[in-house]
């Protein structure tokens, strides 16, 4: 086709429009340029000529009216139009049209942007190009990995290179240089490969790094833990101080540490008292100092569930506690030998709730009436002539301490040289001024960590870390352990253990300071923080550093052990035995397991509730929660969850949680939900039940024993066995219905039931009177069924019981 731009500019009696130009600062005034000298004035039709259309936020931007002045020509004498509008157009592409008979219609308007006068930062020249290598460049073997390949490399590109030199000998400097090289890249190498190992869990080989990776999806290893025990001392005068060792022997001939107290924070001094002893040390001959009385010496049993004892004499000032304002009273150690040596022994012990000293009115023997809480009810017979007891029973946990003296960044010339710190460039420094991190590898062996008394607690290292006053008068300053310097605030003074050692090559030097070197994963090693996750030491501290060293499982010894007691300790502790097995003592977890744990423990516990089940196992995540329901509806809006949790305990403690813990579960159940999901959570619902049971008692039986042990059977406590009773709290969950075989065959089991004749009951609120039971008692899913039994709670539900037969 012919090129009809030209064609118009060279026209006579046809125009167009060239380009528009923007003239005013705020973007209202407009200049359009036309193609050539043809004149357009005059020419315009309609009311509104000329029409800016085509904007996103803004679609049309109005044009004021035109006046003759707004008509000129420019310095070729083609005609201009200027042009103001009412506001200036947003940032998209407008098209401005003419409306003129005069205007070429493919050429009537044009497109253009309000924004040209805006600055620009982009460069319209096309990029340069770079030349091209000589020869096409060095081939490259991208599988050269070792000294040998990358030598034959080299070489390789030396005969291409540099034809000229042929010299193959090794003294030759070419041959030097290049087999240098081929040693530098093969430590590189090596460095990239170790580097890009510890990047998965699947391949890292570095303790630190296995951890890291362990804990990005919440999966803590094991560090090497240590055992506790309890220790029954024979003392020779008072309280015993903590951290005071005993020892017990092991096969091979070596002996394990164990240090009296809770742990290395516990410094206080224990109470003991040689009348609490085991044996009466003065003269060997004399039997236990702590014996049991025999009124009778056919009564001999100190039966199962008792909660009281009489010990023969006076005077033992044994301290006694109350449960109820949370005192604890001494623990007493009851120890039964068994019939024979081969048997073991029957070991409980008690906190005393009172110790009474009466007389006994037919022989006028002094005698001391021992008094414990139900809560330690004796689980086991004890027979009372091979029965003796002892206290001075002390905490022990197995490990040794060490102190050490350490200085963050001390002179080099100075007295503190010797003690100075590993010192490491930090993440993220630049060249000019690197930002160190101190570290402090124990030199004694591998921390001790201590599991929490309660079960399920994490363990923490045995470890206290003190700075020294840097001025004559200041405090010193002790310093906090974080599990990790990610939840350390950015000046606080804290710090780490990371599963490491470095070893000090201290005859290399480089600007006169010590040098060190990663020496494997067997030590541990205190780690600071860089000022942004936890505080940086200022250079010349001086730290000191107590800490305890472990066997790990090898302190799991068994019971009567421990029963060395080291030089320069005799003089505070006669004998020492622990009656129990030490237990909690474990090796640190190996790197297979962890590889193998975390990702199953990752896939195993989801963070999230989809289904009603899942909300109810959440809600079971919390320790005072025994039970919990959920229902799911929809609420006009929204689906709604309700989730009920019934708490744990007895019914002293309450029915409903508290308001604490329903914020808890709120919290928790709120982390969890999905989005478009409202959670409430309501409080359980109980459904009190009143029954009574006719049963028919053995011809031996005497009716008030066998009521006694029916009511035993269905109360709230526990059985004789230690097994929670048929109502207890727990055992009846939501929408649980109540079977009336069960019931019967709980009846059945009391001892002195022949049989069970008839079961009447009635629901509180619903059944005016009482009906007989029948196979199944059904409540609704958010109602848990509750008989207490107790008088002063009618509407907790409660039990009648006739007995027939017996005597």
């Amino acid at each position: 086709m012919p090129d009809r731009l030209a064609k118009l500019i060279a026209s006579t009696t046809l125009n167009g429009i060239d380009f528009v130009e923007i003239t005013r600062a705020d973007q209202t005034g407009l200049r359009v340029h036309f193609l050539n000298r043809v004149a357009v004035a005059r020419s315009l039709a309609g009311s509104s000529p000329v029409t800016i259309t085509g904007g996103e936020a803004t679609p049309t931007v109005p044009v004021l009216p035109i006046a003759a002045t707004d008509w000129g020509l420019d310095d070729e004498g083609r005609p201009t139009l200027s042009l103001r509008t009412a506001f200036r157009g947003d940032f998209s592409s407008y098209r401005l049209r003419i409306a003129s008979p005069i205007l070429d219609p493919y050429y009537a308007d044009v497109a253009f942007t309000f924004k040209a006068g805006c600055p620009s930062t982009l460069d319209c020249a096309p990029p340069p190009a770079c030349p091209p290598l000589p020869g096409g460049g060095p081939l490259i073997d991208y599988l050269a990995k070792d000294f040998t390949s990358f030598r034959a490399a080299l070489l390789d590109y030396s005969a291409r290179a540099y034809p000229e030199w042929v010299e193959r000998d090794e003294p030759d400097l070419g041959m030097v240089l290049a087999e240098l090289l081929s040693a530098a890249g093969d430590e590189l190498s090596y460095l990239q490969d170790r580097i890009a190992a510890e990047a998965s869990l699947a391949t890292a080989t570095q303790r630190g790094s296995v951890v890291r990776h362990a804990r990005l999806v919440d999966y803590e290893p094991r560090p090497a833990t240590s055992a506790r025990t309890l220790l029954q001392l024979d003392v020779a005068g008072g309280d015993v101080p903590a951290g005071l060792v005993v020892e017990a022997p092991l096969p091979d001939g070596g002996l394990v540490a164990f240090e009296l107290g809770d742990g290395l924070d516990d410094t206080g001094p224990m109470r003991t008292d040689p009348r609490w002893n085991r044996r009466d040390h003065t003269n060997p001959d004399l039997p236990p100092r702590i014996v049991p009385y025999l009124w009778d010496d056919a009564q001999r049993c100190l039966p199962a569930a008792a909660t009281q004892l009489w010990v023969a004499g006076h005077g033992f000032g044994f301290p006694v506690g109350d449960p109820q304002l949370g005192t604890t009273g001494i623990a007493l150690l009851i120890d039964t030998a068994a019939p024979t040596p081969a048997d073991p022994p029957v070991r409980e012990i008690v906190h005393l709730t009172g110790a009474f000293e009466e007389l006994d009115p037919l022989y006028q023997a002094p005698v001391t009436r021992l008094v414990w809480d139900t809560g330690e009810a004796l689980t086991a017979e004890h027979a009372l002539d091979r029965t003796v007891l002892a206290g001075n029973l002390v905490p022990a946990s197995q490990g040794r301490r060490h102190t050490e003296t350490f200085v963050a960044d001390p002179d080099p010339e100075g007295p503190a040289a010797g003690l100075a710190a590993v010192t490491r460039t930090g993440p993220d420094a630049g060249c000019g001024d690197p930002v160190p991190v101190y570290l402090h590898t124990l030199t004694a062996g591998r921390l001790a960590w201590l599991a929490g008394a309660a079960s399920g607690d994490a363990p923490a290292p045995q470890i206290q870390l003190t700075r020294r006053p840097a001025q004559p008068g200041d405090q010193p300053q002790g310093w906090v352990w974080r599990r990790s310097l990610l939840d350390a605030d950015p000046f606080e003074p804290a710090f780490t253990v990371e599963p490491a050692g470095y070893r000090d090559i201290r005859p290399v030097r480089i600007a006169g300071r010590p040098q060190w070197e990663y020496d494997g994963d067997d030590a541990d090693s205190i780690r600071f923080g860089t000022g942004t996750f936890g505080g940086r030491p200022s250079p010349g501290s001086v730290f000191d550093v107590t800490y305890r060293v472990t066997a790990g499982a090898a302190g799991n010894v068994a019971a009567d052990a421990i029963t060395v007691i080291p030089p320069g300790f005799d003089a505070l502790i006669v004998t020492a035995a622990n009656p129990f097995p030490a237990t909690g003592g474990a090796d640190e977890e190996t790197l297979d397991h962890v590889r193998a744990a975390a990702p199953r423990a990752f896939r195993s516990r989801q963070f999230r509730a989809v289904r009603a089940e899942d909300y109810t196992a959440t809600a079971r995540e919390l320790p005072w929660v025994i039970d919990a329901g959920t229902a799911v509806r929809w609420t006009g809006s929204w689906l709604s969850v309700f989730t009920t949790a019934q708490p744990a305990g007895t019914p002293d403690r309450g029915t409903e949680p508290t308001v604490a813990e329903r914020c808890d579960l709120i919290e928790l159940l709120g982390r969890r939900r999905m989005t478009g999901y409202e959670v409430f959570t309501l409080l359980p619902r109980y459904v009190g039940l009143d029954l009574v049971i006719t049963a028919c008692a053995q011809p031996w039986g005497l009716r008030g024993e066998v009521e006694a042990a029916i009511r035993v059977e269905l109360g709230t406590g526990q059985r004789r066995d230690g097994t929670p009773a048929f109502f207890a709290p727990g055992r009846m969950r939501f929408g649980t219905p109540l079977e009336r075989s069960d019931l019967e065959a709980t009846i059945q089991a009391a001892a002195g039931v022949r049989g069970v004749l008839s079961i009447s009951y009635r629901r509180r609120g619903l059944v005016p009177g009482f009906v007989p039971m029948p196979e199944t008692v059904t409540v609704g899913r958010d109602e848990i069924i509750r008989v207490d039994d107790d008088p002063s709670r009618p509407d907790r539900g409660s039990i009648r019981i006739v007995v027939e037969g017996g005597k």
